[in-house]
């Protein structure tokens, strides 16, 4: 079996984490580590997660609770950065990973519904969200929204 692993992003990872790109062709698809880190050390609960395969880091994620406001009239969690590194693309980890945290993922806060944000052309993403129960809610800022209940 092969072993995945989310771990806190934190002064061990921080480095390597950064050094994850995406194919040029899918920059527009995700923000930089960059910038998820820096969020998450200013804007409370943001939580950023290396993910591991096999003891590599390959991938990220960061999920984040939201309030109800005026876009969305409920509480909600996001899965609001998820990437693969361009050079560990294609091996499965991505679903992996996102199979993990589904199971794994224990909110502090009680919210029935998960969310995850999609560029319309990103079609691997889409296909991937959607093989875990996802379902496109809308779209906000011209990316659509999916959601999964549990």
């Amino acid at each position: 079996m092969t072993m995945i692993e989310l771990k806190a992003v934190d002064k061990s990872n921080y480095l390597t984490v950064v050094d994850l790109k995406v194919h040029s062709e899918q920059a527009d698809f995700v923000a930089p580590n960059t910038l998820s880190l820096l969020e998450a050390s200013f804007e409370e609960e943001k939580y950023p997660f290396a993910i591991y395969a096999e003891g590599t880091l390959v991938g990220f994620l960061m999920c984040s609770y939201y309030p109800a406001d005026d876009a969305y009239p409920i509480d909600s969690w996001w899965i609001e950065r998820f990437m693969i590194d361009k050079d560990h693309q294609g091996k499965g980890w991505g679903k992996k990973a996102l199979a993990l945290f589904l199971k794994e993922f224990k909110p502090h806060r009680q919210v029935k519904e998960l969310r995850i944000g999609a560029e319309p052309e990103n079609d691997h993403a889409i296909k991937l969200y959607e093989s875990f129960g996802f379902k496109k809610e809308g779209m906000v800022e011209g990316e659509n929204v999916y959601v999964r209940t549990w």
